[in-house]
């Protein structure tokens, strides 16, 4: 199984590491080019103090080295070296003067206007650098002259160039370089551990929520869905998270409630007509040639069944419509045709005392449609009206055109309905009578209107107006659209 905390750990320790490594690399880099430039400063110093020594006069060159007061190139270990050629057209020129200790020439690189420097292999086998340059020794100094009683010194003839290379080892740089090689190590390291530590405490810290979330989750069960999901200070970016989970847990405690309210209602529907035909049954049996009481008896038998055929009937139809395998087969539908066909089966319940029905609805609307499921729909919504409205009110049922599609209302007087009744109309077996006293409807009704307008593509709307009128809105497409 992935962790989240491991892949965390291991890309941040990672990525850290990388850093660290590339910086000290960087550095180490940086470091040692600038100690090497400082190398090579110091050793062009020198040798700039070796060409203060050469003078030339009358196309001769003095060359005025005292080996007591230079001895980095006369001791027996770790010798420095020089030498000096001097330059002809023709290429490489005579040697004027070698350190005592060098007994083979140095290497030479072509000759440049400024100091070139290089590596090179010391005659004694030692790593070294070098520095070569070319340079026209200095004209005597006219004071001594006049010291020595004599005139100025003329220069004749074309100045000659000398070129100068001195070698000296590199241990010193090469301890230094490897000393800063092993303080960036050592330190990178030491970051590199710090970080590890840190990036572990920082991500353990950051995901006791989730570890706080978690527990609090395997905490509950069907019993504690009451309960929700809080952190003390939740971060910004679980804040969506928490919200989303307390809003699943608020709808699987309204889906529990609906079931369990749907069984207690089942049983309650299905408990009535039971114990109906269980007493009919016994009266029967008391008075078995009452001719009179036994079609009585029938009846009733016959009515109980019908209502329970009904709700048995209504049920399923809720069950396939969910399952999503009720078949759908649409046609053209005159929409006031298929109202007048409904309103006619429920007229003569309708008679004097119940409300009246005023039909509006253009002749040109012609929707696309179930028939036989429509007419379920509309006579589920004609009755409803029908059963709550108040005696001699108006049911109104009113459709028009609206854009590419059509809007039919039904709206009726009735009691108010509180905000949170609107949403429990649809619910199998709802009742705003929670005695449910009246045993002429089951509290299906609804629930099947809403069930077959999401299976035929229509908009479902309930809502209660202010005057005390409940509507029942039906959005859909007419026929082409």
């Amino acid at each position: 199984m992935r962790s989240i905390r491991r892949r965390l750990i291991v890309s941040l320790l990672a990525g850290s590491a990388l850093l660290i490594a590339g910086t000290g690399f960087y550095v180490e880099r940086l470091l040692g080019e600038r100690v090497t430039e400082e190398f090579d400063a110091t050793l062009e110093s020198r040798a700039r103090a070796l060409v203060s020594l050469a003078e030339q006069e009358d196309g001769q060159i003095e060359f005025d080295y005292a080996p007591e007061f230079m001895p980095e190139f006369e001791r027996e270990e770790r010798p420095e070296y020089f030498q000096l050629w001097l330059e002809v057209p023709s290429g490489k020129g005579p040697v004027l003067y070698r350190s005592s200790r060098l007994q083979e020439d140095l290497p030479r690189v072509a000759v440049r206007d400024r100091p070139a420097f290089r590596p090179v292999a010391l005659p004694d086998g030692r790593d070294g650098r070098l520095v070569q340059f070319s340079f026209t020794p200095r004209p005597p100094d006219p004071e001594d002259d006049e010291d020595d009683g004599g005139s100025p010194a003329a220069q004749t003839g074309t100045p000659l160039r000398i070129t100068l290379v001195m070698a000296r080892g590199r241990e010193r740089l090469d301890e230094l370089i490897a000393s800063m090689r092993w303080l960036i190590f050592l330190a990178g390291g030491s970051a590199t551990l710090l970080a590890a530590a840190f990036i572990w405490r920082a991500i353990i810290a950051e995901l006791r929520p989730l570890e706080a979330i978690a527990a609090q989750v395997e905490a509950l069960d069907a019993e504690k869905l009451d309960s929700r999901i809080t952190l003390d200070r939740p971060p910004v970016e679980l804040a969506p998270v928490l919200d989303q989970l307390n809003a699943l847990l608020d709808r699987l405690q309204s889906s529990f409630d609906r079931e369990r309210r749907f069984t207690g209602n089942v049983a309650h529907e299905l408990r009535t007509p039971i114990a109906e035909l269980r007493s009919l049954s016994e009266v029967a049996t008391k008075w078995p040639d009452d001719r009179e009481s036994n079609e009585r008896f029938f009846a009733d038998v016959s009515d109980i069944a019908g209502h329970m055929e009904g709700v048995v009937t209504d049920l399923l139809l809720l069950a396939r419509c969910h399952a999503g395998v009720e078949r759908v087969e649409k046609v053209p539908i005159s929409l006031k045709q298929v109202i007048q066909q409904v309103w006619s089966k429920l007229a003569p319940s309708a008679t004097d005392g119940h409300p009246r029905m005023n039909i509006n609805i253009p002749d040109e609307l012609v929707t696309h449609s179930d028939p036989g499921k429509l007419s379920i729909l509309l006579s589920n919504v004609l009755g409803n009206a029908v059963c709550y409205a108040k005696p001699d009110s108006e049911i109104e049922c009113v459709a028009r055109r609206e854009g590419a599609g059509f809007r039919l209302e039904v709206k009726n007087e009735c009691d108010s309905l509180e905000a949170e009744d609107l949403d429990r109309l649809t619910e199998p077996f709802w009742r705003k009578d929670e005695a449910r006293s009246s045993s002429e409807h089951a509290g299906l009704g609804l629930s099947v209107v809403a069930a077959l307008a999401s299976l035929l593509g229509i908009e479902l709307e309930l809502r209660q107006e202010p005057a005390g009128f409940f509507m029942v809105s039906l959005s859909g497409n007419l026929s082409g659209s």
